[in-house]
């Protein structure tokens, strides 16, 4: 009874922030800054969204709030997030499967080096790759930002699908190569679909950690292109609460469908590597 008591304060502390922003934009202004705050009893107004989505005919004359468009800022989330993902898993797929197959020295010492990379705090490089951008023509470009975020991600879906190709026995390869197929046919014909939920996940989670990141997206985007969390610190200094709530509300929804239509892999993909069958 405790335990479970204990798991429910616990889902609820991280659960709550979730539900107040969802129904601060639903709220006007009297009600948004009420105290105490009502948390249910609350006249639902869609202004918020009117706005973010640029329907207000306030807002089509006044040039002010013309980066205030949500289609622009997730459109640059996507590409930015679909782009640095799809080059992390190119990447961390080979890098990954060399790993987990090739015995050599030192294996230990790179896969502790590839781990503290990941370690490292992200204010230590965005500072140093301003510069480096800034002489080679990168700053507020789609490349630059796709470049950062695959580097950022890349360390961890290193580990992930290694750790993914681990749980896919050897044998397949050995009996793969007798037979004369090549390790790259090897790789894309057998280890792959063997380890498509821990591929998906890797997927998932690099697309999640690009459309949060928010250090390096600042530095190097400057005006053109605005992520969704740099947006939204953006709407905060307005000052426009409703309309920053509606905007967050609506830009977490794509990462629950992305959750949603690989739950199954998710769920295995997060315990394979841990948990021998």
């Amino acid at each position: 009874m405790i335990r479970k008591i204990l798991a429910f304060s616990i889902a609820l502390i991280f659960i709550f922030p979730i539900f107040f922003l969802i129904t601060s934009s639903f709220k006007n202004n009297i009600d948004l800054f009420s105290l105490p705050p009502k948390l249910f009893l609350f006249d639902i107004d869609f202004s918020a969204y009117e706005r973010v989505f640029g329907f207000s005919k306030l807002l089509k004359f006044d040039p002010s709030y013309s980066e205030l468009y949500l289609t622009s800022r997730i459109l640059d989330s996507l590409i930015v997030g679909i782009g640095s993902s799809s080059l992390t898993l190119i990447i961390g797929i080979y890098a990954g499967y060399y790993i987990s197959r090739a015995n050599f020295k030192y294996k230990n010492l790179l896969i502790m080096s590839i781990l503290s990379a990941r370690m490292m705090p992200l204010i230590s490089i965005a500072i140093p790759l301003y510069f480096v951008y800034e002489k080679i023509n990168l700053l507020d470009t789609y490349v630059g930002l796709i470049l950062i975020h695959t580097f950022i991600n890349l360390p961890l879906a290193v580990l992930l699908l290694k750790s993914f190709f681990d749980e896919v026995p050897k044998q397949i390869d050995e009996n793969a190569f007798i037979d004369g197929a090549s390790k790259i046919k090897i790789l894309h014909k057998l280890i792959i679909p063997c380890a498509k939920g821990g591929i998906a996940v890797t997927f998932i989670l690099s697309i999640i950690f690009s459309w949060t990141e928010f250090i390096c997206a600042l530095m190097i985007g400057q005006m053109k292109i605005k992520t969704i969390p740099i947006q939204a610190s953006i709407m905060k200094t307005i000052p426009s609460w409703d309309m920053m709530a509606a905007f967050t509300t609506i830009s977490i929804i794509p990462l629950f469908i992305m959750i949603l239509m690989v739950r199954k892999h998710f769920v295995r993909g997060l315990t394979l590597g841990t948990v021998k069958e």
